[in-house]
């Protein structure tokens, strides 16, 4: 028997509603501490127009920057919780969470720029992404923050000017032995409350990127900038497990494409600022200093056999090692 008129349109009317919301859009909410701007802020939203382009608007991104849904680790809690569906937190702060991806954190590991853009296609990059989707998160690529210097408020010139200075570094332990390997006075801080530390000498220095030196503007309360370059420091883009299983999977692949799109412009736009913003810096009135690097190196050494004694770890440094 056919339907009639009425129970047709109904039943059109029905099938309207119950469309899923996806059909009209969906927006995931992202989160970051950097400022608008700055080098994540801008992989984001890279990954958002590519990712409304792939999905024909079907799915985007509403970006919150500047750590307005919290700082680094309450970022990554939300994920887990699901109050944020996708952060790029740095990769010191998701070791917290995935103890694995403190093998990012050796210093010196990364060698330069290009290394790390060849790293990040590695199996070891692919096994520490496995691990964290064992314990619910979805890592989708790898941003780069830059290479880490030293701002300080007083001139360090070499390592020894170091002692006894408290320097902020990130809430990871690594961070903490190799600033005290330094000879400085490691005091872990949450980003957020850094510039006030800084302003009224709770700590003499911190060690930071380029891009984040300028964005944040601690220009105005460190006058001086030693580069010790000691990590080439990454962002994992990271969503919850449960978050990305709840995607069809047409959205799933074009996510994962998006983001893999957008971490290969985000980490050529780091090397592509950074020449613009040493020059900031100087202009700023900052001074410079090149330090001798091999001081440093050979006090972090020892941090490699402290942190990484599993078979499983040394092979990923091993690989990441040998990768040309």
């Amino acid at each position: 028997m056919l339907p009639t008129r009425r129970a047709l349109g109904a039943g059109l009317a029905a099938a309207w509603i119950a469309r899923p919301a996806l059909a009209q859009g969906m927006t995931l909410r992202a989160a970051h501490t950097n400022a608008i701007g700055e080098v994540q802020d801008e992989g984001l939203r890279f990954l958002d127009k590519r990712l409304r382009e792939l999905t024909g608007g079907r799915l985007g991104l509403q970006i919150y920057p500047n750590g307005q849904l919290g700082n680094e680790l309450p970022m990554i809690e939300g994920v887990a919780l699901g109050t944020i569906d996708l952060a790029v937190p740095s990769h010191a702060a998701f070791a917290n969470f995935v103890k694995e991806y403190q093998l990012l954190d050796m210093p010196f590991l990364i060698r330069d720029y290009g290394h790390l853009a060849r790293v990040a296609g590695t199996p070891a990059i692919a096994q520490l992404a496995q691990a964290a989707q064992g314990r619910g998160f979805r890592v989708l690529a790898l941003y780069s923050s830059g290479v880490r210097h030293l701002m300080v408020r007083e001139a360090v010139a070499d390592m020894p000017a170091l002692k006894g200075r408290k320097i902020r570094t990130q809430q990871n332990p690594v961070h903490v032995a190799a600033f005290n390997a330094f000879g400085a006075n490691a005091t872990p801080l949450a980003y957020g409350e850094l510039y006030g530390a800084l302003q009224v000498g709770v700590v003499d220095g911190a060690e930071a990127a380029y891009t984040n030196f300028v964005a944040q503007k601690f220009y105005e309360v460190c006058k001086h900038w030693t580069t010790v370059g000691w990590l080439s420091l990454t962002a994992p883009v990271v969503l919850s497990e449960r978050k990305y299983q709840s995607l069809p999977p047409d959205l799933r692949a074009a996510l994962m494409q998006a983001a893999e799109e957008s971490a290969v412009f985000e980490r050529q736009f780091v090397v592509d600022s950074e020449a613009k913003l040493v020059e900031q810096v100087k202009a700023h009135g900052v001074a410079i200093v090149d330090p001798d690097k091999a001081p440093f190196q050979r006090a972090a050494q020892p941090l490699y056999d402290r942190f990484l004694q599993s078979e499983v770890d040394r092979a990923r440094l091993k690989m990441i090692q040998e990768t040309a």
